[in-house]
């Protein structure tokens, strides 16, 4: 039998003489040719071949395998969201300290209150005691933040309707007879109250 390469011929003695070893007892023929070295890739297909995986096998790897890579960008998901949660927390508190807050910036402060405020209620049943004193100075940092931003809008709602008011008096809309503007009524008497 004519082989192609040495390494075929190898190959095929090396099959013939484990086959002589399991089958014929006592029988150890070696060849005298040395086996030469096998490449990474030929080892790897000998394991792949002896490891013939059913589809279900190879389904089931690859599934567990996608799982995980999911997973992973998942993680760098929640990493860069997060990241960018706090990049845009610190920009805004920057400017909050400066008085320059836009409308959108505020929407998202008015948010992130809402959102630690629920937080803090939703652990209101901790047993630790340094872990309830962490929760209290953020409860009340909260209410602080929230009762200061109502009274500058409760404030600015007053300055408002006093304006609005000024506004009407003075170009007449709202007028009441007998009165002259900043001066008393004409039949008045400080008498007549008593």
């Amino acid at each position: 039998m004519a082989f192609s390469s040495d390494l075929s011929k190898t190959r095929s003695q090396a099959t013939l003489n484990k086959l002589f070893e399991n089958m014929l007892p006592g029988s150890t023929t070696r060849s005298n040719i040395p086996l030469k070295k096998i490449s990474t890739t030929e080892n790897f297909s000998r394991e792949v071949s002896k490891k013939r995986l059913s589809k279900e096998e190879i389904k089931k790897a690859n599934k567990i395998e996608k799982a995980k890579r999911n997973k992973q960008l998942n993680k760098n998901l929640e990493k860069e969201k997060l990241f960018s949660k706090n990049v845009k927390y610190n920009v805004i508190k920057s400017h909050k300290n400066s008085q320059n807050i836009s409308e959108e910036e505020q929407k998202y402060l008015k948010k992130l209150i809402k959102k630690n405020s629920f937080a803090v209620r939703r652990a209101g049943g901790l047993d630790d005691p340094m872990i309830k004193d962490e929760v209290e100075e953020l409860r009340s940092e909260i209410l602080a933040l929230t009762n200061e931003k109502y009274d500058r809008s409760k404030e600015r709602q007053q300055k408002a309707k006093l304006s609005s008011f000024n506004e009407k008096v003075k170009s007449g809309v709202l007028t009441y007879p007998g009165l002259t503007p900043g001066l008393a009524p004409v039949d008045y008497d400080e008498s007549d109250d008593e």
